[in-house]
């Protein structure tokens, strides 16, 4: 690429990036009320009008960046070849993900993007990026969901304005089907497909030497899983991508998930142990014939439910319903 067109793509990138953020106006969207779910209302409330982000490290040289208010976590791993960013966020986070990029790193551009699946709040900055970073890389089927802009419909919870579509070059160039490894500052880095989890295209990343293993949207921190039938997920395959995950780790291992904060070995464990208790007792109870509202009002479901908090991602009652698809 010549210098000239690499200026003519820069400009055309930053162009696009203040244009679409400058269409953000929260004070046309009318009130709260209007507009959100009242599980989102009473969990976020008027913190979606000014959004905070914050890091944690994790390890070293790997960071937890977390979102107050409707968005995903993203991760970033950065050493002397540069940074990996795990999920862009939403594309009005965008100023503030890459502060917390230059506070973590001291660095402005990342040299890998990587997308854990095709949920919107982890991807919709994706384009944005572009000279911003070296390459983007996602599951085949990722790349193929945000080019259609197919995860929206299904998003019940999520306020719409937060549905904007993704701009240009939002899909990645570099896709796989199984698994990749990248070898990058002195790490190994897998990247594995987990078949019908949250979507059809979800990756767990796994930072070996740091021992860290990116899980994203099968797993939140204080809430349920989402399942995204309309996107190719399941409740089985979900659990299944966890279980692969605890497999692949020990008991130093952190787990990353796309809401809330890191799991331990021990706190994953028991996330998936109750999941399984839930799993098999709706399963008992469908093949009894109960419809969702009536396992819903089952005592042993309530009692294991109501350990789970509510969040954007999925409500206790969304989840049920998710078994019957």
């Amino acid at each position: 690429m010549s210098h000239y067109v690499f200026k003519m793509h820069l400009v055309k990138n930053l162009i696009q990036c203040a244009l679409f953020l400058s269409s953000f106006n929260l004070a046309s969207l009318g009130t709260l009320d209007e507009r959100l779910d009242p599980i989102v209302i009473k969990e976020y409330g008027t913190r979606l009008a000014q959004p905070t982000l914050s890091h944690t490290e994790i390890v070293p040289g790997a960071y937890l960046i977390e979102c107050d208010t409707i968005c995903g976590n993203s991760m970033l791993v950065y050493g002397k070849e540069g940074a990996i960013l795990i999920n862009s966020m939403l594309a009005k986070m965008l100023p503030w993900l890459r502060k917390e990029i230059r506070d973590v790193s001291g660095i402005n551009n990342i040299k890998i993007l990587i997308s854990s699946n095709p949920h919107f709040w982890n991807t919709n900055a994706n384009g944005l990026f572009g000279g911003m970073m070296d390459f983007m890389i996602s599951h085949q089927n990722t790349r193929d969901r945000i080019l259609q802009d197919s995860t929206i419909s299904d998003l019940n919870i999520l306020p719409n304005y937060f549905q904007q579509r993704h701009v240009d070059n939002a899909g990645a160039r570099i896709t796989f089907e199984d698994t990749i490894r990248i070898n990058f500052n002195n790490e190994k880095i897998d990247l594995m497909h987990m078949e019908k989890a949250s979507t059809d295209g979800d990756l767990l990343v796994h930072f070996t030497e740091k021992n860290v293993i990116f899980i994203g949207d099968i797993a939140t921190s204080n809430g349920l899983p989402f399942v995204n039938n309309n996107a190719g997920g399941s409740v089985e395959g979900t659990l299944a991508a966890l279980k692969k995950a605890l497999d692949l780790g020990n008991e130093n291992t952190v787990f990353i998930p796309s809401l809330g904060q890191a799991m331990s070995f021990k706190q994953l464990k028991r996330y998936i142990n109750k999941l399984d208790k839930i799993y098999l007792r709706i399963d008992s109870l469908k093949k009894e014939g109960l419809s969702v509202s009536e396992i819903l009002n089952d005592r042993e479901i309530k009692n294991q439910l109501i350990t789970f908090k509510d969040n954007f991602m999925s409500s206790r009652e969304t989840y049920v319903k998710r078994h019957f698809n």
